[in-house]
């Protein structure tokens, strides 16, 4: 989740569960600290694949919850140790935290450093300004009726579950249409779309190759889309955004029935991180995959995360890095490729967390 709606969880708890009213101070303490386990952002400086594999880790893990509870009031002042309510109020922050990445597609490894197993709900897109605006508007509203700031903090936590509910049932409305279309899946499941909790994605799982929609369950709802460029719009979500009564499904290789790109550089890294790892582009040059959950695949989307394998090593000389050595030794070479056109070269052969298997 982006931190504004970490911090504005935070605000909520402040005003919500302690009897008394914090003081300032310690308000803006818990709103930080909400924000807190996202300080993994860190990693990015010393390698972005080392930060893939560690983010949302050590630092969103239930196992580590009461070890970083621990060190951070052991770190407080005086002043707020003295408050009763604090020791509980860090934790349910912590654990906010958590919760709210848990809800989205990108997955959080909550029992870090004992698995890598990358848990997710996929509830909500990464970014939600409805969902957001649920737990904001009574907090303003607080600085209106100021007598009422306890139960207006309640009500933010109570529009966020709420709103939690409506999508989970739209969710399991998208499953079923996917399961209706695809009774021969292996399993099928609906990731969130942006802009409104009506947009989904369906996948339906085969065993060599994955089926993919995306669907709006009610056409006549925009959303916040108006509120964006056109081409914005496309390059998150799809061109082919169908209504319930007219899915347009699509059918893509799954990346484990590619068997040329066995061993190459790059790969089983991205078997590990991808959710749904699917075959976009092969040939003598170039293979490249694409994830399901971060828009691979996606008609006129721009997807985050393409894994770019060249075969014989000439994509070193346009890339600027090492590009006299991988021209010279012909080697393929892999690049994770971010949204925004950002390069990140993989040189692992093999997946992360060996020795955890």
């Amino acid at each position: 989740m982006d931190p504004l709606t970490h911090a504005i969880s935070g605000a909520a708890l402040a005003r919500a569960f302690p009897k008394s009213r914090l003081p300032r101070t310690q308000t803006l303490f818990l709103i930080l600290l909400t924000m807190a386990p996202d300080a993994d952002i860190v990693l990015r400086f010393f390698s972005e694949t080392l930060y893939l594999q560690h983010h949302r880790g050590l630092t969103h893990s239930l196992l580590m919850l009461p070890l970083w509870g621990w060190l951070v009031f052991s770190l407080c002042s005086k002043q707020i140790k003295q408050n009763p309510a604090m020791p509980w109020m860090i934790g349910l922050a912590l654990l906010m935290h958590i919760g709210l990445d848990l809800i989205t597609t990108f997955g959080t490894m909550m029992l870090a450093p004992l698995s890598d197993w990358r848990a997710s709900l996929d509830l909500l897109f990464i970014i939600d300004p409805l969902f957001t605006g649920c737990m904001l508007l009574p907090l303003l509203a607080g600085f209106i009726w100021t007598q009422q700031k306890r139960k207006l903090g309640v009500l933010s936590l109570v529009l966020m579950f709420s709103y939690l509910g409506l999508v989970y049932n739209n969710q399991q409305q998208a499953i079923d249409l996917a399961r209706n279309e695809h009774p021969g899946a292996i399993a099928c499941n609906a990731l969130p779309l942006a802009f409104s909790p009506f947009n989904w994605q369906l996948i339906a799982i085969y065993p060599d190759y994955y089926a993919r929609a995306a669907v709006n369950l009610k056409p006549g709802f925009a959303g916040t889309r108006p509120l964006f460029d056109e081409a914005f719009v496309t390059g998150l979500i799809s061109t082919r955004m169908s209504g319930p009564d007219d899915i347009f499904w699509q059918e893509l290789p799954a990346m484990q029935s590619v068997k040329e790109a066995v061993g190459l550089p790059g790969t089983a890294f991205y078997a590990w991180f991808a959710r749904y790892p699917v075959l976009l582009k092969q040939n003598e040059n170039v293979i490249e995959f694409g994830d399901l959950a971060f828009g691979g695949g996606g008609p006129g989307v721009r997807p985050s995360f393409l894994l770019h394998i060249d075969l014989k090593g000439d994509e070193a000389i346009s890339s600027g890095v090492d590009a006299h050595a991988g021209a010279m030794s012909g080697k393929p070479r892999a690049w994770l490729i971010w949204r925004n056109d950002r390069k990140s070269e993989m040189n692992l052969t093999s997946a992360p967390f060996q020795w955890l298997q």
